[in-house]
């Protein structure tokens, strides 16, 4: 492992150091020989990117609220598994019966 001397150190920071950005500095005159600060379009260089929605920036968020949809979709295709562990027998369908529901399917000939 190469260690750089304090002195080198310092002489490559000021070669490669970029002017503080101050805002409307990039308006003002810029010394003969000397580099003027690049702006953040051009330190990031990202080009033409499509537009992101906010939830898709963070994954763990989008996954959350995926899981949530599912699962709200999933209450209408798959009944509650009801058993004696929840502390309480089975004793009917606590909402009541439901006269205009129907989930048997009929058979065609």
């Amino acid at each position: 492992i190469s260690q750089v001397s304090p002195a080198r150190a310092a002489k490559r920071r000021e070669k490669y150091s970029v002017a503080t950005r101050v805002a409307g500095a990039h308006l003002a005159e810029v010394a003969v020989g000397e580099a003027r600060a690049a702006s953040y379009q051009i330190v990031k260089n990202r080009g033409l990117v499509a537009y992101k929605a906010k939830i898709n920036r963070n994954p763990r968020v989008k996954k959350r609220e995926q899981f949530r949809k599912a699962a709200i979709s999933r209450k209408g295709q798959v009944r509650d598994i009801r058993d004696a562990s929840e502390g309480e027998r089975y004793g009917g369908e606590a909402t009541g019966i439901r006269s205009g529901l129907s989930r048997s399917r009929k058979i065609q000939n």
